[in-house]
């Protein structure tokens, strides 16, 4: 049976069971800050798990999902993934232990049609309502059934013992026996002992019934849910009668793919496997919009993406391969996900942009990797230092399991406790970087208490003044929260930011400094200003219109500018990202290189056509399907309903979207394009004005070009030409200083020896310098070296476009102390906003915060004292 058939099968068959058939969320979650990526179909309904959402009672569905807690396994095993379809069947306060059990043997036995003497389960030890249910409802044999512990059979594991406190429960996991002549078969133990692989567990019911609390106690909830979860892979590989998943039909065109890239031996099939598993999951990742970074999502991408690399240098091939996995993987399965059809073009730039990216990277730091081997050949010891490993890794991007592959090929051994240490101290770094900072009061603190307000009627379409009821309200300090019945105020969505405004009564008056949404009730943010509201109180709305007019302005030139950008650069360009306030917009799009001037001239230019037709803007109400079949496009991983808002710019642009929009496209007045540049890899931003901000953005211009004019005493008309003179002026200057090698500002070499400080016993040496290139700031610290000054540490800036560079050096005494340039650098780089390394006598770095010298400088006079201690 195919995989596809199975998915098919699965959920037509819980829709007959009454469950709402619900799509795939994205890989992204919407709406749930707390996971970088969808790793279980439960994931998108947490609120219906946690009581706050109420309109569903069962659901179904295949939800992609993207796990990297077992990478190292991926390939190794029969089983494990990072990229996977789970299968699941959900009750929120419905059905329990009974139905789930029921239905899933039903689905197995009967659907599938497997064999009952091939399964077996497994339920908790304390569990005896499941057990009870399965021996004497199922009637499974006794001897089939086992009565397992917490660390297997309950969610989360341990959780009696461990915690978290919250929801939980017990499991029951469903197996299948793959035979006696599985590989490996462990035919003395008994079943649920047996580690080979060939009892493959096929379902996990986990029945969420308790509270685990403080101490331990478990509590009954008053509403106990079902949550499932069957791999579909895995499912597909019993049934198709498979050792592993990779060998059935959704893996194998894959494998065709690539195969011929790689040239594997038998022996070698794991890291076809890897490799495999990993560019399926970048191609769904790219699509629901993760791209490659470093850090959160986008260093997950790279990661898998840089394994893939080189895993398969470990096999020898020093060319881009990844990216011609890319159309078997739409060809397998995008029927099932249409997304990825449409980001086919974008999903292969960004990969193989990232694959030559990396290479390049790769290359360098085998140069670098091959200088520390000969150094540790000539060291009895034949050890590479963990410190130079982790260099390797931190400023190359260079894996240590590479690392670790070629030194064994040398007959060379790793300081792994030393690197360890290292990577450890990094990971507690980031993990300090990336905390999220939570307000004290947050919106999400009152999710539950409004759960069971009606939908807030959204009046402002058609009005930005109204009156309503209040019917929830709270306050915490000085930020207040109010429900009304209605409101004209457009809660944040779509990249447009929520209204201000005025909300006021009898006695009162509140103002609205951002408005929310959750779920379907809009909730106001602001500061009382007068009295307190009252429950059913009558209220007066106001919002802000010359900010919502200024945001309705951009939002409208937001789709005009990607209709631009997709008829001028490809269909490829989809929407990833955007910002819509009223004073700028701001738009990241999937694109594999920079726009030229003359790219961006064209779109400029094109949109500000249309923006001079003045033609009308069409809002309607369309089913998705008919909206799908139109033409609009929806892009970003957004969630639809049935009925969708779609807007049609005729001829020009239609896009589903839920924001406020210009009446005509001449309502907008006028677009500037103020930069373009990349955030990501094959990801573009483009920031714009409209309106009054575009009119003062040229303005400003005319007035700044005016000022450099008046100050090289030309007219406006004639700079261009009095700058190229200036340029050749400049350049013959250069070239007569050429023999002293200056080519920025003119370095005093005596008044920067004598500037120096004292830092207990050691010489510090700092200076910044405007437009100093690298080159004469090493030439400036070698030359200083030369002259052996006792103790001595240099470090220079050069600030050139506000970008900073570093060198430091440490004099010839000092290379045998605990000083070290590479760390100094490291530090200093980090302060402002940048990175850096290199060897302990001499290192360099940079960053794009000059403003922060002051502080990087005051940095290292703390490490050279640390240093000495």
């Amino acid at each position: 049976m195919k995989t596809s058939e199975i998915r098919t099968r699965y959920l037509d068959f819980f829709a007959g069971k009454g469950h709402a058939v619900v799509k795939s969320d994205s890989l992204i979650p919407s709406g749930d800050p707390s996971l970088l990526f969808t790793g279980a179909g439960m994931n998108q309904f947490k609120d219906y798990f946690l009581g706050v959402k109420k309109d569903l009672r069962r659901a179904c569905s295949s939800q992609k999902c993207l796990r990297t807690g077992d990478l190292d396994r991926v390939g190794q095993t029969p089983y494990h993934l990072s990229f996977f379809e789970m299968l699941g069947n959900f009750s929120f306060g419905d059905y329990f232990k009974k139905e789930a059990i029921e239905w899933a043997w039903e689905f197995l036995t009967k659907e599938l049609k497997i064999a009952p003497e091939k399964l077996r389960v497994s339920v908790h030890k304390t569990d005896q309502e499941a057990y009870d249910i399965w021996r004497k409802h199922i009637e499974i044999r006794e001897d089939f059934i086992k009565k397992l512990d917490d660390d297997t059979n309950f969610w989360p594991a341990n959780a009696p013992k461990n915690g978290p406190n919250g929801p939980c429960g017990p499991c029951s996991e469903i197996f299948f026996d793959q035979g006696e002549g599985y590989q490996n078969a462990q035919h003395s133990l008994p079943w649920y002992q047996d580690q080979s692989g060939r009892f493959a567990e096929i379902w996990n019911l986990v029945f969420t019934q308790f509270d685990r609390q403080d101490g331990g106690s478990l509590k009954p909830l008053a509403s106990k849910n079902i949550d499932t979860g069957s791999g579909l892979e895995r499912v597909a590989c019993i049934l198709q009668g498979k050792q592993t998943n990779f060998e059935i039909d959704l893996f194998q065109p894959l494998i065709h793919a690539i195969r011929p890239y790689l040239k594997v031996s038998r022996s070698e099939l794991g890291i076809l496997y890897a490799i495999v598993d990993h560019g399926r999951a970048v191609t769904f990742a790219i699509s629901d919009g993760a791209f490659p970074s470093n850090e959160g999502r986008g260093y997950v991408i790279r990661k898998l993406i840089r394994r893939s690399i080189w895993r398969a240098q470990t096999l020898g091939v020093q060319e881009p391969f990844l990216e011609k996995i890319v159309p078997a993987v739409i060809g397998v399965m995008g029927d099932a996900y249409p997304e990825l059809k449409q980001s086919e073009k974008s999903i292969s730039q960004t990969i193989r942009q990232e694959e030559e990216r990396f290479l390049e990277t790769l290359e360098k730091g085998l140069l670098a990797l091959s200088k520390l081997i000969e150094k540790a050949k000539n060291d009895s010891n034949r050890v590479l230092f963990g410190e130079d490993v982790f260099l390797l890794y931190d400023t190359y991007g260079f894996p240590d399991e590479l690392t670790r592959i070629i030194a064994a090929k040398e007959d060379l051994q790793i300081d792994q406790k030393s690197f360890d240490s290292l990577m450890a101290k990094q990971r507690q770094r980031a993990k300090e970087k990336s905390k999220i900072s939570n307000s004290i009061f947050s919106i999400d603190e009152a999710k539950k208490e409004i759960s069971h307000l009606p939908e807030t009627k959204f009046l402002g379409y058609e009005t930005l003044e109204s009156e309503g009821n209040l019917l929830w309200f709270k306050e915490s300090g000085e930020e207040a929260l109010v429900v009304l019945d209605q409101t004209p105020f457009y809660p944040e969505g779509g990249g447009q930011v929520g209204d201000r405004g005025m909300v006021s009564g009898v006695n009162f008056e509140m103002a609205v400094l951002d408005t929310q949404k959750r779920e379907k009730i809009i909730v106001h943010i602001g500061k009382i200003i007068k009295g307190t509201p009252q429950s059913k109180m009558k209220v007066k709305t106001k919002v802000d219109q010359t900010r919502r007019d200024a945001a309705k302005r951009n939002h409208t030139a937001t789709h005009l500018l990607q209709a631009a950008l997709r008829q001028i650069l490809g269909t490829h360009v989809r929407q990833v990202g955007s910002l819509v306030n009223s004073e700028k917009l701001r738009f990241d799009f999937s694109h594999g290189k920079a726009l030229t001037k003359e790219e961006i001239g064209k779109i400029e230019q094109m949109v500000n056509a249309v923006i001079v037709e003045n033609r009308e803007i069409q809002a309607k109400q369309l089913s998705f399907e008919n909206a799908a079949k139109e033409g609009a496009i929806a892009f970003f991983g957004d969630k639809y309903g049935e009925t969708v808002r779609v807007i049609d710019v005729p001829g020009f642009s239609k896009e589903l979207c839920g924001g406020t929009h210009c009446k005509r496209t001449g309502d907008i007045g006028q677009l500037i394009i103020t930069s373009e540049s990349a955030i990501a890899s094959g990801t573009r931003r483009i920031e714009a004005l409209t309106g009054l901000g575009a009119l003062d953005y040229l303005q400003h211009l005319r007035k700044q070009m005016k000022t450099a004019a008046e100050l090289l005493k030309t007219a406006p008309d004639q700079l261009v030409e009095r700058i190229e003179k200036m340029q050749n002026s400049a350049k013959q200057v250069e070239k007569e200083n050429k023999s002293t090698g200056s080519k920025g500002a003119r370095i005093d070499l005596e008044k920067l020896i004598q500037s120096a400080r004292s830092v207990k016993d050691i010489s510090f040496i700092s200076g910044v310098f405007e437009n100093s290139e690298m080159g004469e700031l090493r030439k400036v610290c070698d030359t200083i070296k030369k002259r052996q000054l006792k103790r001595t540490v240099t470090a220079l800036f050069g600030v050139a476009d506000q970008k900073v560079g570093l060198v430091v050096s440490l004099g010839k005494d000092l290379e045998n102390s605990r000083l070290n340039a590479g760390e100094l650098v490291k530090e200093m780089s980090q302060i402002c906003q940048g990175s850096g390394g290199g060897k302990k006598e001499l290192a360099q770095g940079g960053g794009k915060n000059p403003e922060r010298i002051e502080e990087a400088i005051r940095r290292a006079v703390d490490l050279i004292q640390e240093g000495l201690n």
